[in-house]
């Protein structure tokens, strides 16, 4: 009994610790008390009206790629319930909705994002492609930031576009990590790290000590080489050759008009621009713009609850994965300054 009292109290304080719930949110919780009727699951096509003529057959599918560009992170969380949401995972079930169903004759691909993960990135550019492969244009519209790993997610439709005030480039690779040696030294801190003499280069990134130059010429071959794999996708994406992409790909920014003049983008306009081009590309007379609609499970529900949690505990839970990280480097495809905080 007294669990149970204990399990109540913690239940209630994790609704009652929300600073403010908006309508979105108290659909939420709707649909989390619906999630407990036993209600059947809704056809993984299923698809909601966003705007276009709602009386047409044919559909654009909206797929929104928004943010910084990662892997789900599994890792522990202070968070009671707390599931991490795949920015992969959805869109790989948005893709299977393009795909299977017979109504959407094409896809329209909004960025809006400094870049992110390689590994992430590619894999969102690679799944994608499996739309061109199904024989449906896909067509890419950049919003305030179609940056690095942005732009090269962008490189998998068959059109990319711009609004006239977005900016976009940055394509390279950037690796960092960060040195505490001195200021280690200033306050009496000294790092004790045990590794086997024959691997002098296990602790290559540790914060506590100068990287040797050995060091550095391996981890810019490896620069180097996811270098020249955003290279080869953007000129292919581009139908330009490889020469000519280089000079453009020195991590420089450019306007939408910079863009397409050097052949980046291939119109600059709104989203209306955009559905009217799929709609000359797929010969579709009408359309209406839709999102793909799923039941959300039980966990995700939890997890958009845990999500609302703000102020000290969220702070604190940044905090502590900040300095469990920052002795971690990752390599990127990424426009430095913008989500910098990602671990």
């Amino acid at each position: 009994m007294k669990r149970f009292s204990i399990t109540l109290i913690a239940t209630v304080a994790l609704f009652f610790s929300i600073p403010a719930v908006t309508p979105v949110h108290a659909q939420g919780v709707l649909d989390l008390i619906g999630a407990f009727s036993g209600a059947p699951s809704e056809n993984k096509q299923s698809v909601t009206y966003i705007e276009g003529d709602k009386d047409a057959t044919d559909e654009i599918l909206l797929i929104r790629i928004h943010g910084v560009i990662s892997e789900p992170d599994d890792g522990d969380s202070n968070m009671p319930f707390e599931i991490k949401k795949s920015m992969i995972e959805r869109v790989k079930k948005e893709i299977d909705t393009a795909i299977e169903r017979p109504q959407i004759k094409a896809v329209l691909l909004e960025v809006d994002s400094p870049g992110g993960e390689i590994t992430a990135s590619d894999i969102l550019q690679h799944q994608l492609s499996r739309i061109k492969a199904a024989k449906k244009p896909l067509v890419t519209l950049i919003g305030s930031l179609g940056a690095s790993g942005g732009y090269y997610v962008a490189c998998a439709a068959d059109q990319i576009w711009a609004h006239p005030t977005s900016i976009i480039g940055s394509i390279g690779v950037i690796m960092h990590s960060m040195n505490f040696e001195k200021l280690a030294g200033m306050i009496g801190v000294k790092a004790v790290t045990i590794i086997s003499d024959r691997t002098p280069k296990k602790d290559i990134f540790s914060p506590f000590r100068e990287m040797t130059q050995e060091e550095k010429t391996m981890l810019l071959s490896i620069v180097d080489s996811s270098y020249d794999r955003f290279i080869e996708i953007v000129a292919a994406a581009r139908k330009k050759s490889v020469k000519e992409i280089t000079v453009l790909a020195d991590g420089g920014i450019y306007t939408s008009k910079q863009a397409l003049d050097k052949g980046l983008i291939d119109g600059i306009g709104y989203r209306e621009d955009v559905m009217a081009k799929l709609r000359e590309i797929a010969g579709m007379k009408t359309s209406q713009l839709v999102r793909r609609k799923a039941k959300r499970s039980f966990g995700e529900l939890l997890g958009d609850l845990a999500e609302m949690q703000s102020g000290a505990p969220a702070l604190l839970n940044r905090l502590e994965t900040l300095m469990q990280n920052s002795g971690t480097a990752k390599i990127l495809f990424q426009m430095p300054g913008i989500g910098e905080s990602h671990p």
